[in-house]
């Protein structure tokens, strides 16, 4: 636009015309550094109208409301029309400035508005250009492969140290437990021994039970009676032998139930 229209900056028909001129040729098109202002300077005063007539039921202001209502829908699509074809050149302008770092390119007609659009993309795809082509061709993209399979490495040796860590847990679980099995059966024997040395009846007393549930899995294990015991399953729940559900209790494996 002229400086001889700056009278009427904006009106449908030159909107109208700014959209066509920006269709029909790949370079952005001059506009007036107040072209954002002056349309909603516009936008404004058409929005009086349909606010002046909204009351008001005569011929006359119906025809002009509704009139004006289809101006400002159409309005509103050449805007946005508008908005992304001078987009889509000034992601074409940032992209050929990345890849040929020309200082030829015409940025003139760019708004204001639109100028940091432009240096924000240039940004953008300069970073990436040296993080992933310049690294190609420069070798330097096998640092980062070494450095993504030592993570591999590191994740794969600390799983297998966590089943190791676990195993070891688990031995000694059945470790303690047996140990305990062991100890009360010697101690029923040697109570049973003792007693027919005395001449006394042999008595099966009723061992302490406890009622446990378990928070992680016990594998199976023998038990005094020499029964075969578990596995266990967390959120299970089980009467033990005292002896035996402490050393679950003490090692973390389960919870008393009262």
């Amino acid at each position: 636009m002229t400086e001889d229209s700056k009278e009427v900056r904006i009106t449908y028909e030159t909107l109208y015309e700014i959209l066509r001129r920006e269709k029909s040729t790949d370079e952005l098109q001059k506009l007036d550094s107040s072209f954002c202002t002056d349309v909603i300077s516009y936008l404004r005063d058409k929005t009086k109208i349909l606010a002046d007539a909204a009351g008001k039921f005569d011929v006359f202001s119906v025809n002009e409301r509704d009139s004006t209502q289809v101006q400002m829908n159409n309005i509103k699509r050449i805007l946005k029309e508008l908005y992304e074809k001078r987009e889509r050149k000034i992601i074409d302008m940032a992209l050929n400035k990345s890849r040929t770092n020309s200082s030829i390119i015409d940025t003139a007609n760019l708004l204001d508005i639109e100028r940091p659009i432009y240096n924000e993309l240039i940004k953008t795809l300069d970073n990436f250009r040296k993080e992933i082509l310049h690294a190609m061709l420069e070798l330097r993209m096998q640092e980062q492969e070494s450095k993504m399979e030592q993570a591999r490495i590191d994740n794969t040796a600390d799983a297998k140290q966590a089943k190791v860590d676990q195993a070891e847990a688990d031995a000694s679980l059945q470790s303690d437990i047996q140990e305990a099995v062991h100890a009360s059966i010697q101690a029923n024997t040697q109570a049973n021994t003792q007693a027919a040395t005395q001449g006394e009846a042999q008595t099966e007393s009723k061992p302490t039970v406890k009622k446990i549930k378990f928070i992680q899995k016990v594998e199976q294990f023998i038990g005094p009676e020499l029964d075969t015991c578990g596995p266990f399953e967390p959120e299970q729940t089980q009467e033990l032998p005292a002896e035996i559900a402490d050393i679950l209790l003490e090692k973390g494996s389960a919870i008393e139930v009262k």
